[in-house]
């Protein structure tokens, strides 16, 4: 892959190529550069912001009567860090990446979170080069699977909290959620649950119902909620200790 291929994948050819190559220069590198060298940084910073109005102005579009709480869930599970630095790989970012020395030697090509930020360091730099309507057309394309998916059911795959939470923690790595009934009040036949969703040794959301099913399911989309209000730069589950 070279930056002629590069721009064959995304189906735009820059105008200005010191765009591109700003958003495949990382830090690491332009510290490193005797010449001065912008780094990504700034693309990431506009292109995070691109990516976010992009596929939430899809969402707006594909889904008119549905309520903020599933276009919510439905733009957390779209734009991940896990998801972009799939997108990234796919497009042979990493190979293309202006490394420092120890960057490269910490095997920074491969790591999630430079190629996502490489990844939106391109958006933006797209942007910048070709304006909103070329980039929305771009980053519906790079997206169009994962759309198709959530287009097709969205019911069925942002309804289901539980299926969600655990789509989220597979791309992290490591265990599956674990629920856990923590208390339960009421006669028997009112009986409330309360149920606490683990992943390892963390806590992600807690839920009370009728059932512990019930129950589960609001543990799930609890957790869902919190991670929604969690920075889209970041990883959802960046400040969680991973399980062991």
């Amino acid at each position: 892959m070279n930056l002629e291929g590069l721009q064959v994948a995304i189906g735009h050819e820059f105008r200005s190529l010191s765009l591109l190559r700003e958003a495949l220069t990382h830090p690491s590198y332009a510290a490193e550069s005797r010449r001065e060298s912008p780094d990504y940084q700034r693309l990431e910073f506009l292109g995070d912001a691109v990516l976010q109005l992009a596929i939430t102005d899809y969402l707006y579009s594909l889904f008119p009567k549905h309520n903020e709480g599933l276009l919510t869930k439905a733009r957390s599970f779209l734009v991940n860090r896990a998801r972009l630095a799939t997108i990234a790989r796919e497009l042979g970012l990493g190979a293309l990446l202006l490394l420092g020395k120890g960057e490269e030697k910490s095997g920074g090509r491969e790591k999630d979170s430079t190629l996502a930020d490489s990844f939106e360091a391109l958006i933006g730099a797209i942007y910048r080069d070709a304006g909103w309507r070329k980039t929305k057309m771009i980053v519906r394309k790079l997206f169009s699977e994962a759309l198709q998916r959530v287009g097709s059911s969205p019911e069925t795959l942002l309804g289901n909290p539980k299926g969600l939470l655990q789509e989220f923690l597979q791309k992290e790595g490591g265990e599956p959620p674990r629920y856990r009934c923590i208390g339960q009040s009421g006669e028997a036949h009112r009986k409330w649950y309360t149920v606490v969703v683990e992943w390892g040794e963390a806590p992600l959301g807690e839920g009370t119902g009728r059932s512990k099913k019930e129950a589960e399911l609001n543990a799930a989309s609890d957790a869902l909620a919190r991670i929604a209000q969690r920075s889209p730069h970041e990883s959802p589950f960046a400040a969680l200790r991973r399980p062991r």
